[in-house]
């Protein structure tokens, strides 16, 4: 039986770990000692040979055996401790590093719930049985076996009967991790339930003060509540059974061990001495294997967890180059690029046979249909993916061939959904460059049309924000976006509609901002309403995962094909009025990068 306790994930070795062995062996040396000492005493008097300095010699053996099992045991507990604990937290490390090197897909929406609880709630209980067990089984291992020599040595025969039982024992701890493992496998997708239950209920917690006058979803809530509690205590329970058999079993062979020195001591043949010491420490072997046990068992709880751990760590993270190339210049060329995913709703994206060139400074709007693969395509100019086939070069490069600093620098993304980081807004300002100054942020803030309702405020630029950014409007948080790209300085921009989800007048603002942003740039511009991107210098107009379409706006209108169907809808929809109350709509250009906006 092997057991798994992670430690490779940690990428290095621990030295400690050897000196943690030998204290826990020599701590269960010592324990075992005061038991043949006591057994000798017993004996002396037995035969009459009874002294005071018998008397005192024992009392020094044991005293001595007991400090210094204390001494060795403290020590043991703190190095093992210390080792396994830094063990786990470069393994929490690493395995960071491991998913910010993972596709997106890997933590898609339906994914990050049950990640983000596997790597806080179940990674602590991991960390806290694994930096406790790990000392702990050295003991409990070593303990028996020095127990078991002394038995031994006191009545060959009696130890081997006793020890015969050992393997049976060991055939029920399979059972035992079967069932702890089914258990912890119900408690762990209540958990995760529970977690997305929570996230869901609070996220959505307008509407459903809006909806749900009946407390439906509420209810739900509470059920999952209730079954995880349910879970957690079957999962207490579980093991019981085995744990009970595993007892009684290691008690067995001590049992007819017990019972076969009788009949030998009654047939003259063990004396009695001998086995009262074997007796004597016969009774603390059997409770040394009862603890191992419950030691089994612990660590088949953390084995479950650690289970998950690495199939998260095996996903295949994205190559890196260790020494990349450097871009010429901002030129995107996509040549020959497909590729394939499964959205969240679990319908394929596909793009297939894409080509296209943009040169350096040159905006391109990419169009089409909701699921025709238009923010795939953006996402994998930003090596968010890795193409399936053909590559996206930026300057000349594949990037696939740019180390993630190169990149990085090259690359800005302003997306529709924005994240923002616990910490002030300057900070978050900062993301792509920590190193800039405060007149530097607020240069950028300003251009980004942000200045205003940064300042007003309660603590301007250091006013903290929450891990998601709710204390501010939809309008606010990308208006932040755009300071942070504008910030980073990237020769090359995908905006990913990233005026989708606000009203016009905020519109209107960010795209001021954005006309700042995209100027003497290499732009890709994901976009839905098509009256942004008229002034594109090329507008890409994608359907089904192809390019069908490409021109400027005007020539574009003038074909009467996908892009004059898209361009009819969208005006006849906004055309439309709810009775007399309606006003106006206004419609806005694509950012006009012509001139400087104040």
């Amino acid at each position: 039986m092997i057991v798994d306790l992670g430690f490779d994930l940690a990428g290095r070795r621990e030295p400690r770990l050897k000196l943690g062995f030998a204290l826990g062996v020599a701590s269960a040396f010592c324990e075992a000692l005061p038991y043949v000492e006591l057994a000798r005493v017993i004996v002396a008097i037995l035969a009459g040979q009874a002294s005071i300095g018998l008397v005192i010699e024992a009392l020094v053996v044991v005293g001595s055996a007991t400090f210094a099992q204390a001494w060795l045991r403290s020590n043991s507990i703190v190095v093992n401790f210390v080792a396994t604990y830094r063990l786990v937290a470069d393994a929490r490390l690493r395995i960071a590093d491991h998913l910010s090197r993972l596709p997106m897909g890997t933590l898609s929406e339906a994914r990050r719930s049950s990640i983000a609880e596997l790597l806080t709630s179940r990674f602590t209980l991991y960390q806290e049985l694994i930096t406790h067990a790990w000392g702990l089984t050295i003991v409990n291992v070593s303990l028996p076996l020095f127990l078991w020599l002394i038995m031994l040595w006191a009545s060959w025969p009696l130890a081997c009967i006793a020890a015969v039982m050992v393997p049976v024992t060991i055939i029920v701890v399979p059972w035992t991790w079967r069932l702890i493992g089914r258990a912890s496998e119900r408690v762990q997708g209540a958990q995760t339930d529970l977690v997305a239950g929570s996230i869901e209920a609070i996220e959505g917690a307008r509407d459903l003060r809006q909806f749900d006058g009946a407390g439906q979803r509420a209810e739900l809530l509470h059920q999952t509540i209730d079954r995880l509690g349910r879970e957690q205590l079957r999962h207490e329970l579980a093991p019981a059974p085995a744990l009970m058999s595993f007892n009684i079993l290691s008690q067995l062979g001590f049992t007819i061990a017990t019972l076969a020195g009788a009949f030998l001591l009654a047939r003259g043949m063990l004396d009695v001495e001998r086995f009262i010491m074997f007796l004597i420490v016969g009774v603390r072997f059997a409770r040394a294997l009862a603890d191992l046990g419950i030691q089994i068992a612990e660590l088949r709880v953390a084995q479950i967890t650690l289970t998950q751990i690495r199939a998260l760590v095996q996903s295949t993270p994205m190559p890196m180059p260790e020494t990349g190339l450097l871009p010429k210049d901002a030129s995107i060329a996509i040549e020959g690029v497909s590729f394939s995913h499964k959205r969240e709703d679990g319908q394929d994206v596909v793009l297939r046979d894409i080509d296209g060139f943009i040169p350096s400074g040159a905006l391109v709007a990419i169009v089409g249909p909701s699921g025709s693969g238009k923010s795939t395509l953006a996402h994998l100019v930003g090596r968010l993916w890795d193409v399936g086939s053909g590559s996206i070069r930026i300057g000349g490069v594949d990037v696939r061939e740019m180390t993630s600093e190169v990149l990085c620098r090259t690359v800005a993304m302003v997306l529709q959904d924005v994240a923002l980081f616990e910490g002030t807004i300057a900070d978050n300002i900062r993301l792509g460059r920590p190193d800039a100054t405060d007149a530097e942020v607020q240069a950028v803030a300003r251009a980004a049309r942000a200045h205003d309702f940064i300042v007003a405020s309660p603590d301007g630029y250091q006013t903290m924000l929450n891990a998601t950014g709710t204390d501010l409007s939809a309008g606010e948080r990308q208006r932040i976006s755009i300071a942070r790209a504008l910030l980073k300085n990237a020769s090359v921009l995908v905006l990913d509609e990233a005026t989708a989800q606000v009203d016009f007048e905020n519109e209107a603002e960010i795209q001021a901002g954005l006309a700042e942003l995209t100027r003497d740039r290499t732009v890709l511009f994901i976009a839905h309403r098509l009256w942004t991107v008229t002034e594109a210098d090329e507008i890409w107009v994608l359907d089904q995962g192809r390019i069908v379409e490409r021109g400027t706006h005007q020539v574009l209108l003038e074909r009467k094909g996908r892009y004059r169907e898209l361009w009819d809808a969208q005006q006849q929809a906004r055309s439309w009025r709810l009775g007399a109350r309606s006003e106006p709509q206004r419609g806005l250009a694509c950012p006009d990068r012509s001139a400087s906006s104040s």
